[in-house]
């Protein structure tokens, strides 16, 4: 299934375009690189250090998004040397992954953010109120459905294929306007659920969003609809956004037309 991701930078350089556009299309895993292991004769002091350079000493595969959370913990934690140590640990970020997580923060016993995994958290006690954490990803799940960055990782995951779409239309005359975006903007707070993400980031998001090309976005709109995307609750937003275009924007009523030509095809097979 297809997974639309708002990336931010919509003026990057033509050589980061192709991973730009693999992070939209997917959520891809990727291999965090093991330095090689400390000999047994270098001191204790050596065998830390190399824990802050390879990040995640369990060398688990993990999505490359950081789920941001916040949550003060103390930990006990074991690396793969059988290292057990104590720490505060400030969680700002996991990245999930189907062996572990990595759970991204500041720690307080390094002064330096590091990224642990939850293979090596053997206690998870919660700083505030003394709760012991009985699941540190089940824990960290929890922390993410109840906060505001769960909601605008959902839009895009669930509604990307609208956004991108609204937003390629509305960039077919060279630029969007604020005219545009509050428009946009209307449309998305309008979404079951939706309606508490600020107008601040939903603008933000709007004008930093990739612009994929005439053929790329076609290709998404095809796939989207595929898998059962409903295009119909655009529409009314789509029309909008054509009353501010001038004649001779021919883009802008050619993919408006390829939407609906789509939603036909998909609709005569259904029928």
């Amino acid at each position: 299934m297809i997974k639309w991701r708002k990336i931010a930078n919509a003026d990057s350089k033509n050589n980061n375009a192709e991973s730009t556009r693999s992070e939209q299309n997917l959520k891809f895993n990727i291999q965090v690189k093991v330095l090689p292991q400390v000999i047994a004769s270098e001191q204790e002091s050596i065998n830390e250090e190399a824990e802050d350079q390879y990040i995640d000493n369990y060398w688990i595969p993990v999505e490359s998004k950081r789920r941001k959370v916040s949550a003060r913990l103390r930990l006990k934690y074991r690396n793969t040397k059988n290292i057990i140590s104590e720490r505060a640990f400030d969680v700002e970020a996991f990245s999930r992954g189907d062996k572990g997580y990595h759970v991204h923060g500041y720690c307080h016993k390094k002064h330096k953010n590091i990224t642990l995994s939850s293979l090596g958290i053997m206690e998870a006690i919660e700083s505030e109120n003394g709760e012991v954490i009985e699941n540190i990803s089940s824990y960290l799940e929890q922390k993410y459905k109840d906060s505001s960055e769960n909601k605008k990782d959902l839009l895009f995951d669930d509604y990307g294929w609208a956004v991108y779409s609204l937003v390629y239309l509305a960039a077919t005359s060279g630029s969007i306007v604020k005219k545009e975006r509050d428009i946009i903007t209307t449309f998305v707070k309008s979404i079951p659920h939706f309606s508490c993400l600020e107008d601040e980031w939903i603008d933000k998001s709007i004008r930093e969003l990739y612009r994929p090309g005439r053929m790329e976005i076609r290709n998404w709109v095809k796939a989207a609809i595929d898998i059962g995307a409903d295009f119909s609750i655009i529409m009314d937003t789509v029309e909008r956004l054509s009353e501010l275009q001038k004649e001779e924007n021919r883009e802008f009523i050619s993919f408006q037309r390829y939407i609906e030509k789509q939603m036909e095809t998909k609709n005569s097979k259904v029928t």
